[in-house]
């Protein structure tokens, strides 16, 4: 009876265990996306994205009306009266007029209205709209950079185990050449040097192994850096890097890039600002125009009360600073000149750099159809060696020697298949596509 109760529980326990299991791997995606949603850097730009809406909104605000409210209260020692003698000249009696009350209120609203500046209000708040743009572009790069640097951690992670595993079948390889030759030795077959060489071989092997366990570790580290958890909590990925293929030319990825690069569009937001900024340097030589309405009203007491108002527009038109804005005017110009040609520099790093991409994806590719094909080659020549070795037609040395290159030939076609994932995230990167 307890066998039948516990084994239903014990099933439902296995089956609300496993799909919990299969929660914790990760995807390369579900590994981008969790980066981006912890890493400080990019929290940090959303901030920085609200920061510029706030400017945005208060270069808006600096366009409508303001109104100004003012209250005021004064109590006096005592009130203010005027005295006028009644027996002129001698003065011996007088009369006191009251000229106030010891209490004095007074309260005035002032509101008022630009309505002309040169197109400096309109022209700050554009710039302020860029401002937030080139944030919210800031923020994209940053989530680019960080995108290419989770997949080069996750590439970095499937190649380190797989080099262990090369090299722990390097071991195991090695160790059974080793059983065979100390067979052979104590047989009289072959000579001590031959086993020796057999065993420091095997003791390379193992160095090998532990330097790949140690290469696994730090690349599950510096995973879990980028994605914010624990440096020491296990990482459950794919165990495969997809092969992927482009059709694209450069001419292609250029234009892409030319399109889609946020620091290219940073900087043609920074040009636009800096013509508005133009703009706004030469509103110095143009007049001012306000509306403004006053309503003020004040009293000695709660029941004596005066109040008022009035409108009118105001203009204001400096004639003549020094030539201070006359100079203000050019640096605005030379400083959006300046940015121009900082653009046209951009431009030429941008298609290097996606030159750089396109040449090395082409030279992955060609490097991976080269290990591919030894693949097979060294597997056949370390077969063939194993058997003449044990036939003893050839020694323990041809043997280690083909074993190495077999070992050597699985490490450059991991190798090649993750320089080629990474060179073609390296290629979408740099035109801004990733």
């Amino acid at each position: 009876m307890r066998r039948l109760f516990f084994l239903p529980m014990l099933c439902a326990l296995l089956c609300w265990a496993r799909p919990v299991l299969a929660a914790d791997h990760m995807t390369l995606e579900d590994s981008i996306q969790m980066a981006i949603q912890r890493n400080p850097s990019v929290r940090a730009q959303d901030q920085e994205v609200l920061v510029k809406e706030m400017d945005q909104r208060v270069q808006f605000s600096k366009m409508l009306p303001s109104a100004d409210l003012s209250y005021g209260y004064a109590r006096l020692d005592e009130t203010p009266s005027m005295t006028f003698p009644l027996d002129f000249p001698t003065g011996t009696q007088v009369f006191t007029v009251p000229m106030g009350t010891k209490d004095n209120y007074s309260m005035s609203i002032e509101a008022k209205q630009v309505l002309f500046a040169g197109g400096a209000l309109y022209n700050s708040y554009l710039i302020a709209k860029n401002d937030r743009y080139a944030a919210e572009l800031d923020r994209e790069q940053t989530v680019r950079r960080l995108k290419l640097l989770v997949i080069d951690a996750y590439y970095g992670v499937i190649k380190a185990r797989q080099l262990k595993e090369v090299a722990t079948a390097s071991v195991a390889s090695v160790k059974s050449l080793l059983d065979v030759s100390n067979a052979f030795f104590n047989q009289g077959m072959i000579p001590k040097n031959n086993l020796l060489e057999a065993q420091v071989r095997f003791a390379e092997t193992e160095q090998n192994l532990i330097s790949a366990e140690n290469a696994v570790k730090i690349a599950e580290s510096n995973l879990n850096l980028l994605l914010v958890r624990g440096l020491t909590d296990e990482v459950t990925i794919d165990s495969e890097i997809p092969l992927t293929t482009t059709d694209i030319t450069f001419e292609q990825a250029l234009q892409t890039a030319y399109e889609n690069r946020q620091e290219i569009r940073t900087v043609q937001l920074q040009l636009d600002s800096t013509g508005k900024g133009v703009t706004i340097a030469r509103s110095e030589f143009m007049p001012s125009v306000a509306a403004t309405y006053t309503y003020e009203r004040s009293g000695e007491d709660y029941d004596v009360e005066n109040d008022g108002w009035k409108a009118g527009v105001g203009l204001n038109w400096n004639l003549f600073k020094g030539g201070g804005s006359y100079w203000n005017y050019q640096r605005a110009r030379y400083t959006s000149a300046k940015v121009g040609y900082l653009l046209e520099s951009l431009k030429n790093s941008v298609a290097l750099e996606v030159k750089n991409s396109y040449l090395n994806i082409e030279e992955a590719q060609a490097r991976l159809k080269v290990a591919e094909k030894s693949i097979a080659q060294a597997q056949e020549n370390f077969r063939i060696e194993k058997d003449r070795y044990n036939l003893q037609v050839s020694t323990s040395t041809d043997v280690l020697r083909a074993e190495a290159l077999l070992a050597q030939a699985r490490n450059n076609l991991i190798s090649s298949r993750a320089d080629q994932a990474r060179a073609m995230a390296a290629l979408r990167a740099s035109m801004g596509t990733l």
